[in-house]
């Protein structure tokens, strides 16, 4: 399946939220949460797991609002400072509580190993697209044509360098935070670094 088979779902919500990420995100950021949906749909359609698209967009639009000026906590680390964002547009957009409550999962989440083993896939989903995305991780499990079609249509433009510098800060403003954990331990920064792309 290509991408024009996982553009995003046309609904209202997803203008709402598309709008919202646009307006508080560098583009470099934007084309990332585009990324992490179409790599995501593309590991759970692999793995055989049916999954709902809308819920998958809001998670991955919504999921590093906590990272940009307009929405970060001082703080609350930004994960869970933007899962209660998105949970809360959703909720005064119109948005079911049962899709606002697994959104707001997905992003609380994705930064857990665990959470790749959720029960939903759309909140396993946005940690697989994001772990792609960001560290190469489950990059050979996902077609190279759809690949090439999702970095053409979204590119890095200097997305691991941004992303770096971004929770580098991150990490030293909330030192008790998950990623700071990540950084110290997990040399995280360096696997970013290491990722298998073009910047």
């Amino acid at each position: 399946m290509g991408m024009a088979a996982r553009t995003r779902p046309d609904t209202a919500l997803t203008r709402a939220a598309e709008d919202l990420l646009v307006a508080a995100s560098a583009p470099t950021l934007v084309a990332h949460c585009h990324r992490s949906y179409l790599f995501g749909s593309a590991l759970l359609d692999k793995a055989g797991r049916d999954h709902d698209a809308h819920a998958l967009f809001l998670a991955a639009a919504l999921h590093d609002l906590g990272l940009t000026a307009a929405w970060d906590d001082p703080a609350q680390p930004f994960e869970v400072r933007g899962a209660a964002v998105a949970q809360e547009h959703l909720l005064r957009w119109g948005a079911d509580v049962e899709l606002a409550d697994v959104v707001r999962d997905a992003i609380a989440g994705h930064l857990d190993p665990a959470t790749v083993g959720d029960p939903r896939p759309e909140v396993a989903g946005l940690i697989l697209g994001a772990l792609v995305d960001v560290l190469g991780v489950g990059l050979a499990d996902v077609p190279a044509a759809l690949v090439d079609e999702v970095l053409t249509a979204y590119p890095r433009a200097g997305f691991t360098a941004f992303i770096i510098d971004v929770l580098r800060a991150e990490a030293a403003a909330k030192p008790a935070s998950t990623i700071a954990a990540h950084i110290r331990n997990l040399d995280f920064l360096g696997r970013v670094a290491a990722a298998p792309f073009p910047d």
